[in-house]
């Protein structure tokens, strides 16, 4: 192996240790009412990845702006709205959700995202499933 090879191989590893990998990630996520005859599948993008943390012991000693637990979060993202089929006509067939055209590290803001550390185990269908093909776009 030549030092080249070698230095370029030591550099993309510390690179990739200290660069952050947040970024949109495909998702299929179903939509459920309990009103409605068939459960939607939507193919969607979340955001996904690590981000860079640093937490260090000595807490009591340094100020909080200094302590940084980032997540990765949305940058940009747009709303879609579909309509679930089967409803019956006293209830509302629409449902919206994020679709990310981006993302970054920052801290959680709950009013967008879920900002817990593990995933809920509920995202399955228990009636007949039809997928999102066409729906509206808001």
């Amino acid at each position: 192996m030549t030092a080249t090879f070698v230095i370029s191989i030591l550099f993309g590893l510390a690179c990739g240790q200290v660069m952050s990998f947040c970024v949109p990630t495909e998702y299929t996520m179903y939509v459920d009412r309990r009103e409605c005859a068939y459960c939607l599948t939507i193919n969607t993008t979340i955001c996904a990845g690590y981000c860079m943390t640093r937490d260090i012991n000595g807490k009591l000693f340094v100020p909080k702006f200094a302590l940084s637990q980032d997540v990765c979060t949305y940058g940009d993202f747009i709303y879609r709205t579909v309509e679930i089929p089967g409803c019956p006509h006293h209830v509302a067939p629409y449902f919206s959700y994020p679709v990310a055209v981006s993302c970054k590290c920052g801290r959680c803001n709950t009013d967008y995202s879920d900002c817990t550390h593990e995933t809920i185990k509920t995202n399955y269908c228990i009636k007949p499933q039809k997928s999102y093909l066409m729906g509206l776009s808001v």
